[in-house]
This record gives structure tokens, sequence and C-alpha cells, in this order.
């Protein structure tokens, strides 16, 4: 068993640092970088993050005032024009639906719906945006525009019970049915392991929807066999999304299918293994990666993923909660 309960007094640790301004306003770095290129100041990331680490280890504030404060520095970030969220090298549609996702962990609500994304109400609309996504050469980042589309019209209240079966449409037809991966016919151009990280953002959406996955058992299949033959990274030497991406991908699948049960409990052990080694090793102080909230989110994520996967393997004061057991998106 893995003893985090000091861990997590350091991430409550960490949060208090970035807090640069009044109630709910945070960066996302304490640190400039060689280039200078980091916004030190009070961001959408930062204070999102902030909000997604609290809610994850159990500390949101409980007072109505304090919890009001938060929720008027997100919505502040949305423009009331066009509805979205903006942040500079981010797609619109990651931000808003990370911001929106912020909020529902604070029980509210953007202001407005997402005017801008109202284009891709009709099918036919919707479909040629899917289309579109480079799936062959860049679909873990082309996840951020297929999966942060739904989540961002389901979270701004943009989108209609007729919508969302569109969307869920357009991803069944494009299931590859040996690989359980999206998208069939686009599977060559990127790493292996960048396929499977792009998946794992349409099965969160399929997990929030509560409805049937295509193709899980051959998803798992396709997990382990990666997993084995080496496509993933290594768990043990490297911090990241995807720990996140690839354990929740694994965990979530395999109670899909029902299936391989044994295997998939030693390689998430072996997974949150190499990642708490890791973290137990870092200066929670100086670490550029514990100090990056963005990163921090990632890791939580993944602790909270493994802790539910594996009962009594991780232990912590109060149980993980892992966000995307209440919204859609990362």
């Amino acid at each position: 068993m893995h003893d985090l309960r000091e861990f997590i007094k350091n991430v409550q640790k960490i949060i208090e640092k970035h807090h640069i301004g009044n109630i709910g306003e945070y960066s996302r770095w304490i640190t400039q970088d060689e280039k200078n290129s980091r916004d030190l100041g009070v961001t959408p990331y930062g204070c999102a993050n902030a909000v997604n680490i609290l809610y994850s280890i159990g500390e949101l504030p409980d007072s109505a005032t304090e919890k009001e404060a938060f929720i008027q520095v997100l919505q502040g970030f949305q423009n009331p024009e066009s509805g979205l969220f903006v942040s500079a090298g981010n797609f619109e549609t990651h931000t808003t639906a990370f911001l929106a996702g912020a909020l529902n962990l604070l029980d509210a609500k953007p202001l407005y719906q997402a005017n801008d994304f109202k284009q891709y109400r009709k099918k036919e609309e919707l479909f040629a945006f899917m289309d579109a996504i480079d799936w062959a050469n860049n679909p873990w980042l082309g996840a951020h525009l297929g999966a942060g589309i739904y989540a961002s019209m389901i979270l701004t209240e943009s989108a209609s019970d007729e919508w969302e079966d569109y969307y869920f449409e357009w991803l069944e037809e494009n299931n590859a049915s040996e690989t359980g991966l999206w998208k069939k016919g686009a599977l060559n151009g990127a790493p292996f392991f960048h396929y499977l990280a792009s998946t794992f953002h349409y099965v969160f959406n399929y997990e929030y929807a509560k409805r049937a996955l295509p193709n899980p058992q051959a998803l798992l299949d396709t997990c382990i066999k990666a997993y084995e033959e080496g496509a993933c990274i290594d768990f043990s030497k490297e911090v990241g999304w995807a720990d996140i991406d690839f354990s929740y991908l694994l965990a979530r699948v395999q109670r899909r299918a029902g299936t391989r049960f044994q295997e998939t409990q030693t390689i998430l052990k072996s997974i949150a293994d190499g990642l708490i080694n890791q973290l137990l090793s870092m200066d929670w102080q100086t670490s550029e990666t514990l100090n990056d909230l963005n990163t921090l989110f990632a890791i939580i994520c993944a602790l909270a993923v493994l802790q539910d996967a594996l009962p009594g393997y991780i232990r912590t004061s109060k149980p993980l909660k892992l966000v995307l057991d209440k919204r859609p998106f990362l």
C-alpha cells in the first residue's frame, strides 16, 4: 500500500502558493521559464485547476461567500458575446469545456450559452466539424476539439438531446471495430499511444452520458497489448497527462468489457507504483512538475483513478474524487 497523506498535504500547500490575488484567483505557474513565456498572473487555467484540484482532494470551500467568489472569478473569463472561454495556446473548445467543467464542480454554470458553437448544432455541420479533425497525424491534440465540442455544448447548455444523439452517432459510425479506437481508417501517422490518448477523451464522454461504448472488448485488448508491447510511456520514468489518459482508459474499458480483470489490475498496480515512487521523490517546493497546476491536476486525476480501481492500495485521509465522475472533459 502507498500512503499519500503527507503528499496530499503538500498539494494543499502548492495550491496556497499559487493563490496570488483575491479569493478564487490563482496562477498556473509561480516561476518563469527560460523563454519568459509564462503568464504568472491570474489565468483561466490557474483558477480552473485550483478548483479542480481542491475538489479532487476534498478541500473546496464550505463557506457560501467564498464559494461564490470562486464562481464569479471563473464566470468572469467568459466572453458574453461569443459565449466562449479563451486562453492563448488552447483551442476554444478546450478552454470553454475546461472552465465550464470547473464551474460544474462548484454546482454553478457559465453565464451564457456558447453562441459561437451554435453553428455546429445541425447534424451536417457537426459531422463536418468532426471529419475535419486531423485524426491520423494529430489525434491526441485533435481530441481537444472532438471531445471538447461535446463538453462545451453540454456544460453551457447549448445543445439539445437530438444534438447529443448526432454526436454519438458520428462516434459510433467512426469507431474502428477491430481495435476500438478512433478514427477508423485513420490510425497511421502518429505514435500509437496518441490514438489511445485520443480515444480516452471520447470514452469519458461515453461514461458521462451513460452510453454503450462501441467495441469495448476490442479496445481493452488493444490497451493491454499496447502496454505489453511497449507502446505506452515508461510510467516509472515519466509523469504527466499520459498517466491519467491510459489508467482511466484501461480501468473504465475493463469494466465495460467485463474480462481480463487480473491482467488489468497488474498493469494498474505497475502504473501506480511507477507514478507514486516518482512523486514521493520530488521536492514539492521546487519541483517544476508539481508547481505547474495543469500537470498537478493530471497527476491527481490519475491517482483518483488508481485509488478507485485498486481498493486498499492508495491511502489518503479523504478519498480522492475524480472530476470525470461528475462532469466530462479534462
